[in-house]
């Protein structure tokens, strides 16, 4: 196997990785475009695209960062969209998939660590971007970010969530900015409420957020393929986890994210170039015990004495 080919050491990654050769296989033989052909970035169809490092566009290079575990469904629809996407815009980029490999429940905000450390230091900002959120109208905001972050799924504009200090789905930063607030907590895993600690930080950093103007599409400016069914979030609190994420984390971030990239391998998907990073996160189960699975907790329970939890 060609070195730099995902190292699969379990059936799921076996399966992962045919599915992903299958996908390189297809669309680099089916990659027709031609130079000076055109396209929408609306298009559900969206062929080969060359031109996503164009110099000619500007000094400034975007990383797209997407925190990924299980979703290939959401990547196939996301990538080749976002490409074509920024392309029209003529913003040069790079997409990264940081793909949690490891035992533990999900860390979008580690995750975003990693892939801000692990990007390229040519891309001088970045895009923390949701896989299952898809930008629809043209004129969203992708461009450098100069004066602070640039919250392009806005609450007048996100499809599901609308109160003021909401700044998830995709979020902008340069680096110099993402450095000052010391990137994201690395306390949150299970889902949800490591935006609402990146805002206190970006508040205390002395940062304002700004978002979209002149946007008439209000909620049906992004396409949501999130499957409440088959993607069910992992929302469950357990052991102290709601004191303590409940205020600002002043002890963890980007300068201290504890992982091992597993592997890290270049696909490509309808033509858009994707880096895709396997990463395993690292826990210190006295400090974040929430970070284990229900099922892996029991041991630890019976030892803090503590009431089991429910497994299904």
């Amino acid at each position: 196997m060609a070195r730099g080919w995902l190292v699969l050491r379990s059936t799921r990654f076996l399966v992962l990785g045919i599915f992903l050769c299958s996908i390189i296989i297809i669309y680099l033989s089916s990659c027709s475009l031609q130079d000076g052909q055109t396209m929408t970035p609306t298009k559900s169809n969206i062929s080969c695209q060359k031109d996503h490092d164009n110099k000619s566009w500007g000094r400034h290079k975007l990383a797209v960062l997407v925190p990924f575990r299980d979703r290939l469904e959401e990547l196939m629809e996301f990538a080749p969209h976002i490409h074509s996407y920024l392309n029209y815009q003529k913003i040069r980029h790079d997409i990264y998939v940081i793909n949690q490999i490891d035992e533990y429940r999900f860390n979008r905000a580690s995750l975003i660590n990693v892939g801000f450390l692990e990007s390229n230091t040519d891309c001088d900002y970045i895009a923390m971007h949701d896989v299952d959120l898809v930008p629809v109208t043209d004129g969203l905001p992708y461009t450098y970010p100069v004066e602070g972050p640039v919250h392009v799924a806005s609450p007048e504009l996100h499809p599901i969530y609308h109160y003021k200090k909401f700044v998830g789905g995709i979020l902008l930063f340069n680096r110099f900015h993402f450095i000052k607030i010391n990137g994201m907590s690395n306390r949150y895993w299970g889902w949800g409420r490591e935006d609402d600690e990146l805002y206190v930080r970006i508040k205390k950093a002395g940062l304002n957020v700004t978002r979209p103007q002149g946007i008439t599409t209000g909620y049906k400016t992004f396409k949501h393929i999130h499957n409440k069914i088959k993607r069910p979030r992992d929302n469950k609190r357990y052991f102290n986890q709601t004191v303590l994420t409940s205020r600002l984390d002043k002890e963890t971030g980007v300068t201290n994210v504890r992982y091992k990239v597993d592997s890290k391998t270049k696909i490509v998907i309808e033509g858009a170039p994707v880096t895709f990073i396997n990463v395993q996160l690292e826990c210190n189960t006295v400090l974040t015990p929430w970070c284990l699975k229900p099922e892996d907790q029991i041991e630890l329970r019976r030892k803090l004495r503590l009431p089991m939890p429910k497994v299904k």
